[in-house]
């Protein structure tokens, strides 16, 4: 009896999130799926003519504001080559109130459940000075294979305020 109530408390139920990861450069990213309204065929893209990486996309009866990502996350625009080949349009939704969003993606994101144990802070340092930019301070790594690259998580609220401070080129 003794051993059965010791193996019960030894048991903890694990804990999931739910992430839409995607790729960017070789590099993957993931946005929680509670930030996420759909995927859609990436639809043209107005209202960048002086190439800030910032336009408009119309879904339904609602503009979507559409940024490139290689500029946000790695502070260089997408290449000519990159942006053919984007396809579809992750659309976000941070908060109820706030302004959509939609992240022009190559492939359609894959739903993954990761383990919230997975999830560690990224060192203040590489938040600073890396390459790396408009994530959260949370990575995700995987303790089954060592060898596998972090899922970095897009801080979404960052990215929305980084926009107010946009300069163009």
């Amino acid at each position: 009896m003794v051993l059965k109530a010791r193996r019960r408390q030894r048991q903890q139920p694990v804990v999931m999130d739910q992430f839409l990861t995607f790729f960017v450069r070789q590099e993957q990213f993931a946005v929680p799926m509670d930030q996420a309204n759909r995927v859609i065929p990436l639809p043209p893209i107005y209202g960048d003519r002086s190439g800030r990486g910032v336009g408009l996309v119309t879904h339904g009866d609602r503009e979507i504001l559409v940024i490139d990502l290689g500029r946000c996350l790695f502070a260089e625009p997408l290449s000519a080559a990159e942006t053919e080949k984007l396809k579809f349009l992750l659309i976000l939704q941070p908060d109820l109130d706030g302004e959509w969003l939609g992240f022009p993606l190559m492939e359609p994101p894959v739903i993954e459940r990761i383990p919230r144990e997975h999830i560690h802070p990224i060192p203040k340092n590489y938040l600073h000075w890396g390459n790396i930019h408009h994530v959260s301070a949370l990575m995700v790594s995987s303790s089954n294979d060592p060898n596998l690259p972090p899922i970095f998580i897009v801080d979404v609220p960052r990215v929305l305020a980084s926009l107010q401070t946009l300069q163009t080129p």
